[in-house]
């Protein structure tokens, strides 16, 4: 009975493994294999990487704003409507007190006007005999009305006029800087995935070769021509070798990685490089050193910010300029006792219970005094626009030790490569003769081993120094400010 328990086990283990394989299986399958050349590589980073969409939605940003500080000069047309029922009216007092006191003025002056006239006197008679309070508001208000503004003169309006231009060139500066950092880590990046994947195919290369060599030295071995110790070497290179390609195999999976990263892709996603390094190499011609700071896309975009700084600056300044705008309103208002009378007509006059008002007029301040306050703020922006200057002064500096080092590194690449080449064709000549003199038994297994060991060496070599030539190629390209 155990027995048959653990054999559904294992089955149901083996049926659920084969069931997830299944689903990543079928998952990869679903993943589009997607193959770059460096071009195609740089131009899907441009697309989709997120400091080239954050750059783009910088241009986008700044239009925003320039538009928004356009506006502030523009006519700002605005409705109001307020509407205000009076649970409790606020009231007077009862009309019997104005008159309750012969010697107030009041009292005086109404006794004056009933003596010239009956009418009147009959009247107030009435109002002093009414002993409750009296109100002279109604239950329902209702107030609607346009208000148009318009700014006449604002210094700070004209200097930021005039900064709005270097607002949107320091947006499209800085998406031109964006891509060319982006094309430069993607460059850089795509060289290093390809060198890694070149290694491991000439590893695998060589383990082959390797693979055959130690089984037909163990055919010799087992005929008694060599010694034991002959065929445990080359096993030692091959396990050694093996190792290698493990450890190569994870650089070049974090490599690739890498480069998908700096593309803007998931790493999930499948590549393939078409771009191999020897080609990339070719495309290397003569390098003609004219530089100038100018070229860099960084100069223009800190000489914008230089004038943006000075703008802000000038903008502080402006604020001890009056201000000047002109305003209209334009309403009506109507009280009644029900909400429904607001927008019928009076049976009586057949006019609507609406009273309408309208006014023009302008308005204009002018700074007095604020306790120094503009001023501090003006040190400011001052402050900042040294500060501004003095980036710009850092980056000519920093430009020109950049050229010299990625010069340097270029120049020293070129001379190492021809000695990495002339290290390869020597090892190969050597690792060939040590083959031949091994089966013809007359080498032995410790000068095979040796020549195997550095043959492998220089052929790595050979593609770090291909590596080395293209990735110091694109700083020099980026310190002179090539694309």
């Amino acid at each position: 009975m155990l027995e048959i328990k653990n054999s559904f086990f294992v089955k149901s283990i083996l049926v659920a493994n084969l069931a997830v394989f299944g689903i990543f299986s079928a998952y990869a399958q679903q993943q589009p294999l997607k193959t770059f050349s460096l071009k195609d590589a740089e131009e899907y980073a441009l697309q989709n990487k997120a400091e080239a969409k954050n750059a783009q939605l910088g241009i986008d940003e700044a239009k925003a704003r320039n538009w928004e500080i356009i506006a502030t000069g523009l006519p700002v047309v605005s409705g109001s409507a307020d509407y205000t029922y009076y649970f409790k009216r606020p009231e007077s007092p009862a009309l019997s007190k104005f008159f309750s006191d012969p010697n107030s003025t009041t009292n005086r002056v109404y006794s004056e006007l009933a003596k010239s006239n009956p009418t009147i006197a009959g009247i107030l008679f009435e109002a002093s005999q009414n002993t409750q309070p009296i109100t002279f508001v109604l239950p329902h208000t209702l107030q609607a009305g346009v208000q148009v503004s318009e700014l006449l003169f604002d210094g700070r309006y004209m200097v930021g006029l005039k900064a709005t231009k270097d607002f949107m060139k320091a947006a499209l500066l800085t998406k031109n800087v964006s891509d060319q950092d982006i094309r430069y880590n993607v460059r850089k990046a795509y060289y290093q995935a390809q060198a890694a994947q070149q290694a491991i195919a000439l590893l695998h290369e060589n383990e082959l070769v390797l693979e055959k060599l130690v089984a037909d030295n163990r055919e010799v071995y087992k005929a008694g021509f060599i010694e034991e110790l002959d065929v445990d070497r080359l096993d030692l290179i091959l396990i050694n070798l093996k190792s290698q390609i493990q450890t190569q195999e994870q650089m070049a999976e974090v490599a690739l990685a890498n480069l998908k990263f700096q593309m803007g892709l998931s790493v999930s996603d499948q590549i393939v490089l078409t771009d191999k390094l020897e080609t990339l190499r070719g495309k290397i011609g003569p390098v003609a050193l004219t530089f100038n700071p100018n070229q860099r896309p960084e100069y223009d975009l800190l000489q914008t910010v230089l004038r943006i700084k000075g703008h802000d600056t000038k903008q502080r300044a402006a604020g001890y300029m009056p201000t000047l705008a002109a305003f209209l309103s334009y309403g009506g208002g109507s009280q009644t006792d029900k909400f429904v009378d607001i927008f019928r007509k009076d049976a009586t006059t057949g006019k609507n219970n609406w009273f309408q008002q309208g006014l023009v007029g302008l308005t204009l301040k002018v700074p007095i005094f604020d306790s120094g306050q503009r001023n501090a703020q003006v040190k400011q922006g001052k402050i900042a626009e040294d500060k501004a200057k003095n980036d710009f002064d850092n980056f000519l500096k920093g430009v020109e030790l950049q050229l010299q080092v990625s010069q340097t590194n270029f120049n020293a690449s070129l001379r190492e490569e021809l000695n990495a080449k002339r290290s390869l064709e020597l090892s190969e000549k050597i690792y060939n003769k040590s083959r031949v003199k091994f089966k013809e038994g007359v080498g032995s297994s410790f000068e095979l081993a040796q020549a195997e060991q550095e043959f492998i060496t220089n052929q790595l070599r050979k593609i770090n120094n291909t590596l080395s030539v293209l990735t110091t190629k694109a700083d020099l390209d980026k310190a002179q400010g090539i694309k």
